[in-house]
């Protein structure tokens, strides 16, 4: 059973790293640092719907195309069909986000 952990593990690792995504400072997988920052950045405020145009705007202005956004209170899972590695999710002040260019 214990092989089978370390298995598990080192095929995560090596998706990541294929695909340049790591674990983030808030414990999500993220796969572009400029992406991150740029949420961080657009973060704030009690404003769910505000934090999540800010994030898509910023988002867009910085890396191009569009990008679609989930800004929530709680933490949620999902799964995602992203292009070219451009998805992050982060937590930042309670409050939980998502972006990715579909």
């Amino acid at each position: 059973m214990r092989s089978l952990i370390v298995l598990a593990a080192l095929a995560v690792t090596v998706a990541f790293a294929q695909d340049n995504c790591y674990i983030n400072d808030s414990g999500f997988t993220c796969c572009n640092k400029e992406l991150e920052a740029s949420m961080k950045g657009a973060m704030g405020g009690g404003d769910l719907l505000g934090s999540a145009d800010a994030i898509q705007k910023g988002a867009e202005g910085s890396l191009g195309g569009k990008f679609e956004t989930v800004v929530a209170l709680d933490d949620f899972a999902y799964k995602s069909h992203f292009k070219e590695g451009k998805s992050c999710k982060i937590e930042k002040n309670g409050q939980y986000a998502l972006a990715w260019q579909p």
